[in-house]
């Protein structure tokens, strides 16, 4: 069994999760589908490059629980905003914001329930000055995957490189529902604790594709990044970014007998192999953690045989996810994870059109910049000056 830091010990000790959910409706069975659990031998071996996939145990207990604590204890005194979402009989949801230390929300994390939960996102700590050693270390973990290939925002300006976000969950948190921006591919290292993932897959273009699944989740977009540019003596922001968010919630109500995190770390001392194998089949039922009547009401326009997969992220594992992919998240128990993004040749060219889509320009756009994909390492580095080059200077003539 693996012992993890005291301070957050129920947030360690519940590291598994509970991947399902289900609607009342009679079309989602009570079993969802789920993310494929891989070694990173095998992910090298035939990688996966459009679905959701968790390369499981990419790094050792031990050395998980090293980052964990590495990362408390740096930035631990740092003041961060974090998020006590409140669900009152009538099934409105009060938000409120508090400024608190980021080893001070740890705490409040382990206070946290399904309808009175804690939930911190949290940018602009990684990288800095005070973390270079613990961001090469995840740096490195998340690379892994992509042996000697480029990471094409190592070339961006970092004033507008997207930066790397610790996410604190208590139990019972809910992220938004969304897509994120620049179409990029995201990545989520757990470190302690344990996540559910849900994922709606993209219809075939027959079906509309992406454009199906924003249409029917009623989204709006959400800019992201901005470059500060001067247009007539005055700072006007130019935006190269922006995600995909909708209102929905694919984790509305849990029934009354699902374990709390301390029944679930109660199971864990007594038996850690009969624990996780309780909670993947308690969390892959959908019907103990049910979507919003709205949300199932989409879910069913969108596709009827698999409105939804599910992921069950334990700490250690690293969670890949494709650009176009639609997911939200819930802790069963507390957990701490730090996401971050990628792009290189297989990606790259979703990444280009997105930021020519939002920067409107008259210019003719560079050959270099209209390709369907990229298939050679080193192109990198003449991708992003062209790109950038083409949106930051859309008026020139």
């Amino acid at each position: 069994m693996m012992i993890m830091s005291s301070r957050i010990y129920y947030a360690i000790l519940c590291c598994i999760w509970m991947d399902g959910l289900v609607t009342t409706d009679a079309f989602m069975a009570s079993r969802q589908a789920a993310v494929p659990r891989i070694t990173l031998d095998e992910f090298l071996a035939a990688p996966i490059r459009d679905k959701p996939i968790i390369i499981r145990d990419i790094v050792s207990p031990e050395d998980i629980e090293s980052l964990a604590d590495d990362l408390l204890s740096t930035l631990g005194k740092e003041q961060i905003q974090m998020q006590h979402k409140i669900k009152d009989d009538d099934g409105n949801t009060i938000t409120e914001i508090y400024d608190v230390s980021l080893f001070e929300s740890v705490e409040y994390m382990m206070d946290s329930e399904h309808d009175d939960s804690f939930f911190a996102f949290v940018e602009g700590l990684l990288p800095s000055s005070t973390t270079a050693k613990l961001h090469k270390k995840l740096i490195d973990i998340r690379e892994a995957p992509y042996p000697q290939q480029e990471d094409w925002f190592d070339y961006f300006p970092e004033n507008i490189r997207p930066s790397d976000a610790i996410i604190l969950a208590g139990e019972g948190a809910v992220s938004t529902l969304h897509r994120d921006p620049f179409e990029w591919t995201g990545t989520s290292l757990c470190l302690e604790g344990v996540k559910i993932w849900r994922f709606i897959p993209t219809p075939a273009t027959a079906d509309g594709g992406v454009a199906k699944v924003d249409k029917e989740l009623q989204s709006y977009r959400l800019d992201s990044i901005a470059w500060e540019q001067e247009e007539n003596q005055q700072s006007v922001p130019l935006v190269l970014s922006a995600g995909w968010q909708s209102d929905m919630t694919l984790y509305d109500s849990i029934d009354e007998d699902f374990p709390t995190a301390f029944e679930w770390a109660s199971m864990e001392e007594e038996n850690n192999t009969v624990f996780r194998n309780e909670i993947i089949t308690q969390g892959s039922d959908s019907s103990r953690l049910r979507p919003s009547s709205v949300a199932s009401d989409a879910l069913k326009s969108i596709d009827e045989t698999t409105p939804f997969v599910t992921a069950t992220q334990f700490a250690g594992d690293l969670l890949l996810i494709p650009a176009h992919c639609w997911h939200q998240t819930y802790a069963p128990v507390p957990s701490i994870a730090v996401a971050s993004q990628r792009c290189g040749i297989s990606d790259g060219a979703k990444v280009v059109q997105h930021v020519i889509d939002l920067t409107t320009n008259d210019r003719t756009i560079p050959d270099i910049l209209q390709q369907r994909e990229y298939k050679e390492e080193g192109i990198g580095k003449q991708v992003v000056s062209e790109l950038l080059s083409f949106a930051i200077n859309r008026n020139a003539a």
